[in-house]
């Protein structure tokens, strides 16, 4: 059946008004009053790199306590920590600064106590070596030649405390020459100046190691000027072993005489 021309003019104009309003109603306003849009896109965080680079190297310089040279270790890590815990000029805060700060907690408590260790162990041994390095003074000036000549020897090499040294370097040709040889050095300046001297340290001892053991330098000067030199006792630590106990060793005694250096080399 067909509808009368009117009536269908009439619905398609309905239908058409509704469709113009609900496109109406989907398509977003410019103007005024709505405005425009704003898409927001979140900031990236940074990755410190740095943060866990410091953070490895603080872990590893708990070594510093073991050998002087370790000390960098905790100054490396140091270093990269400050610079991971550097400024951000953007809102997003950067990833690894918390490691950064647990790295250079570390790497200062690490570092500190291999300092401290290293300064103690100087310290003592410094005034170890030279508490021995005066009574060996004392007993080379009272004339004890056989006594301060073993002490020059290793432990193992020595003479049994028991046995009579004097009579035992008798009987060895050997050890006689030995002794002959030791005669003719500092020996003789330090019995010449008597045991009434009281040496006096000339300057601060030197604590170095050498082929892996530990050394000290000591420097004395007689106050009471008979004696114009300087006496250079050199002492070896040797700590202790499976059937030896710790003990100090004599390794250089000498008048401190001056290097020569050639001025270029040809």
């Amino acid at each position: 059946m067909n509808q009368p021309e009117s009536s269908k003019s009439l619905f398609l104009g309905g239908a058409a008004k509704a469709t113009a309003a609900n496109r109406e109603r989907d398509v977003p306003k410019m103007g005024a009053e709505a405005g425009y849009e704003a898409v927001v896109v979140e900031e990236v965080a940074p990755v410190r790199i740095s943060a866990f680079i410091g953070f490895f190297i603080a872990i590893t310089s708990f070594t510093a306590a073991v050998g002087k040279p370790m000390l960098v270790l905790p100054i490396l890590a140091i270093a990269f920590c400050l610079f991971a815990l550097r400024k951000h000029t953007g809102t997003a805060k950067p990833v690894g600064t918390t490691v950064a700060r647990i790295g250079l907690v570390l790497a200062c408590l690490f570092g500190a106590t291999g300092f401290f260790v290293h300064y103690l162990k100087y310290r003592t041994l410094g005034d170890q070596a030279v508490y021995f390095a005066q009574e060996y003074l004392e007993l080379a000036a009272n004339g004890e030649e056989a006594l301060a000549l073993e002490l020059q020897k290793s432990a193992p090499n020595r003479q049994v405390s028991t046995m009579k040294l004097d009579a035992a370097y008798e009987l060895d040709q050997s050890a006689q020459e030995q002794l002959d040889n030791f005669r003719g050095g500092a020996y003789a300046d330090v019995q010449k100046v008597g045991p009434d001297v009281k040496w006096e340290l000339d300057r601060r001892p030197r604590v170095f190691q050498k082929y892996g053991r530990e050394k000290v330098d000591t420097y004395w000067r007689d106050p009471s000027g008979s004696f114009s030199g300087v006496i250079q006792i050199e002492m070896q630590w040797n700590p202790a072993k499976d059937d030896e106990a710790a003990d100090w060793q004599v390794t250089l005694f000498q008048v401190e005489r001056e290097l020569l250096v050639a001025p270029s080399v040809l």
